[in-house]
């Protein structure tokens, strides 16, 4: 069994840690799923989130989400006696067309390359919402970070969310983006090789 991650709705608005993800992380440790393929959908910077309350992997709520892991793993050793057959591992993402970070109800969409279907559904208005190459290397630190925190808090692996139309599998169709991030296909699968 695999627990497959969502994007909670139930964290803080600071991206934290809250009781209701406490008791789900124990779930997960009772259920016997030998697989945590990240549980919570983690956002790498608050402007990245699908909704105000989703979990943010970042330095200030690390102590947060080392509890998670703490509470998953005692759960299952306390239940099934070990936790040697426990892989845990955490899903990084950022929404991209998707982000709605401050208000459920509106869009607040930064995209790889301008597109007027996409564009009108997500709201996008002008080219101020287009990732820069500066910026997407200073989001490159962002993953990279994340995943540090990762690692530091003992989990088996990251999962790079590259699917789903959100912001790095949105690289793949960047055909018309200029620069290094766009046009080949080189350029466009470079931000997750880097």
């Amino acid at each position: 069994i695999a627990i497959h991650p969502m994007e909670g709705w139930d964290g803080t608005t600071t991206g934290g840690v809250t009781e209701e993800m406490q008791r789900r992380w124990q779930r997960f440790g009772e259920s016997g799923a030998k697989l945590i393929l990240g549980g919570e959908a983690m956002a790498v910077r608050p402007d990245g989130r699908a909704n105000p309350n989703q979990l943010i992997l970042s330095d200030e709520n690390k102590a947060g989400i080392a509890g998670l892991v703490e509470t998953l793993t005692k759960t299952h050793a306390g239940r099934y006696g070990t936790t040697g057959d426990l892989v845990i591992g955490f899903q990084l993402t950022h929404s991209g067309r998707f982000c709605r970070p401050n208000e459920k109800s509106r869009f607040e969409p930064r995209v790889a390359y301008r597109h007027p279907i996409l564009d009108a559904k997500f709201k996008v208005v002008d080219d101020s919402q287009v990732w820069t190459d500066d910026e997407i290397g200073e989001l490159i630190q962002c993953y990279i970070r994340a995943a540090r925190i990762a690692a530091e808090l003992g989990v088996d692996f990251v999962d790079i969310k590259h699917c789903h139309g959100y912001l790095l599998h949105e690289f793949l169709g960047a055909h018309t983006r200029p620069g290094k991030y766009g046009g080949s296909f080189e350029n466009r699968t470079r931000i997750l090789r880097e």
